[in-house]
C-alpha cells in the first residue's frame, strides 16, 4: 500500500505541467514626440524595456499635423520578425496598427475610418526569403470623406496611404 502511494505521488508530480505566462501588455510608458520646429508630432505609449534603443509603440497613439491639427488616433501592437545578424538569428521588432482607427484632414474633417483587418504580409529582411510580419490591411467596411465631410468611394491610392502607415520598424523610427 505504501508502495502505492508513493508512486501515486510520484506520478501526480509527474504530470504537473509548468506552464509559462506570456504578457500580452509590456510595461510602458507615455511620451511626446516633436516636430523639428517644436509642434508635438504624436503622444502615445512605447514599450519601457526597449525605449533605450527605440521608442516602439505600444497602445493608443494620437498624431497630430504641425499646424496641431489630430491626424490618425489608433492603438499599436508591438511584435518581432527574424533577421540575420553577425551572430546568428536574431529579432527585428516593429509596432503595427490593429483595431479601429480614425484618420483627419489636416483641416480637422474626417478622412477616413475602419478596423484594420490583421493578416501576414512579407517583409524583406537580412535573412535570405526574408519574413512573414502582422500586418493591418484595410477592408471594404472602412469609410472614407473628402476633406468637406462628403462619403466617397477610395482610390487605390488613399487605400495604399493607409496600409502604408500600418507598421513601424526600426529603421522607419528615425524618419520624419
Amino acid at each position: 500500500m505504501r508502495n502505492t502511494l508513493y508512486i501515486l505521488t510520484f506520478l501526480l508530480f509527474v504530470s504537473c505541467k509548468t506552464a509559462q505566462i506570456k504578457s500580452e501588455l509590456p510595461i510602458k510608458n507615455t511620451i511626446t514626440e516633436y516636430y523639428e520646429s517644436g509642434e508635438i508630432k504624436s503622444v502615445g505609449a512605447i514599450d519601457e524595456f526597449h525605449k533605450e534603443f527605440n521608442n516602439y509603440r505600444i497602445g493608443f497613439w494620437k498624431e497630430f499635423y504641425k499646424n496641431g491639427i489630430l491626424k490618425a488616433s489608433g492603438n499599436y501592437k508591438l511584435d518581432t520578425y527574424t533577421q540575420c545578424c553577425t551572430g546568428g538569428i536574431c529579432d527585428g521588432f516593429y509596432s503595427y496598427k490593429f483595431g479601429e482607427w480614425n484618420y483627419y484632414y489636416d483641416n480637422g474633417n474626417l478622412k477616413a475610418n475602419g478596423t484594420y483587418k490583421i493578416g501576414k504580409k512579407h517583409k524583406e529582411t537580412s535573412c535570405e526569403g526574408g519574413d512573414e510580419i502582422n500586418f493591418g490591411f484595410v477592408t471594404d467596411s472602412w469609410v472614407f470623406y473628402d476633406k468637406n465631410g462628403k462619403k466617397i468611394i477610395p482610390t487605390e491610392k488613399d487605400i495604399s496611404e493607409i496600409e502604408k502607415s500600418s507598421f513601424i520598424d526600426e529603421w522607419d523610427m528615425g524618419k520624419d
